[in-house]
Order: C-alpha cells, then sequence, then structure tokens
C-alpha cells in the first residue's frame, strides 16, 4: 500500500494533489455524466454516482502502481480535472496517462499541457520510468496537441478503433521516452 499522506505537485499556474476519496463530491461526479464532457472517456458507458467514484479513487489510493491526481487552480484551488498515472508496469519502466479537464470553463486554457508536463516529469524524475503512453480518439484533438505539446510524440493511429455516439472511430497512440526530454 502507498504512503497514506497524498503526493503533491506545484507549478505556478496548477497544484496536482493526489485524490483522496474525501475528495469526491458532487461537482466531481457531474463531470463524468456530462455527455459533452465524457464523450472521449471509456468510462461514459456506466453512470457513476457518488458511491462508486469513491469506491474508484479508494482503489487506486491502495494501489501501488496507480497514481489520480486531482488537477487545481493554484490560485483558488478550484478543481478542474484530474490526470491518471498507470498502471505503472515495474519490469517495464512504463505507465499511461489519462487526463480529463471536467470544469468547461477551464477548457482550451492550456491546463492540460500543463498537468501531462507535470505528471511526466513526476514519472521520469520521482518514479524513474523510461517510457510513458496515452491514447485520445481521433476527433480529441486539444487531446492530442496537449500531448504533443508536453513531448509527446505520434506513434500510431487505431482506424475505427472504438463506438462513438457518431459511429466508429480512431485512436490515436502517443509515447514520450525519458531519453525524448532529456
Amino acid at each position: 500500500m502507498k504512503i497514506i499522506k497524498p503526493i503533491i505537485l506545484k507549478s505556478s499556474e496548477l497544484l496536482l494533489k493526489e485524490l483522496e476519496v474525501s475528495d469526491v463530491n458532487k461537482k466531481y461526479v457531474s463531470w463524468l455524466n456530462d455527455s459533452e464532457v465524457n464523450q472521449y472517456l471509456e468510462s461514459r458507458f456506466c453512470p457513476q454516482d457518488e458511491n462508486s467514484v469513491k469506491l474508484f479513487v479508494d482503489k487506486v489510493r491502495r494501489s501501488n502502481n496507480d497514481f489520480l491526481f486531482g488537477i487545481y487552480l493554484a490560485a483558488d484551488m478550484k478543481h478542474i480535472g484530474n490526470i491518471r498515472l498507470g498502471p505503472i508496469s515495474i519490469p517495464h519502466s512504463s505507465s499511461s496517462i489519462g487526463i480529463i479537464i471536467g470544469d468547461k470553463v477551464s477548457l482550451r486554457k492550456g491546463y492540460a499541457t500543463i498537468a501531462i508536463s507535470m505528471i511526466t516529469e513526476y514519472a521520469f524524475k520521482k518514479l524513474k520510468l523510461s517510457k510513458l503512453s496515452a491514447s485520445c480518439y481521433e476527433q480529441n484533438i486539444g487531446s492530442k496537441k496537449a500531448f504533443e505539446k508536453s513531448g509527446y510524440i505520434l506513434e500510431g493511429f487505431l482506424r475505427g478503433q472504438v463506438e462513438t455516439n457518431s459511429g466508429r472511430t480512431g485512436v490515436w497512440k502517443l509515447g514520450c521516452l525519458k531519453s525524448d526530454l532529456s
């Protein structure tokens, strides 16, 4: 089991705080059930409630191979989204990253790029990982750009990989090696 004290990462604009069960609230849960916010998330297939989200956060907190950080504005500690690192593969020194900006007012302001850069630095410098991967739906250009601005390289495209409300769509695969940022 991980250390009880949550991990906190800081920049001038954002604070990333490892989420605890007590951080789950109606606003956070509403993001996961909002069809505009969750349109690119796999969690959209299951309605979420406070209990299901608390169980998920607790499961991640207890895992040694997963981290779930809340993304907070440094100026006022407003919770605007989450970023996940995991699961970590110890034998391969690698992991994947997923991100959600749930607060619609905070979209297209560069916060995703900052959060991705922060978690990438943490993964490479503190956790000593060698490779990080990410995926995003073909239409999710904002997410793709945020990863590319953070040093991730387009590694592939999976045609017709997933089902959406408007039909099948592709998935971009991106990756970042520790050596890419050295």
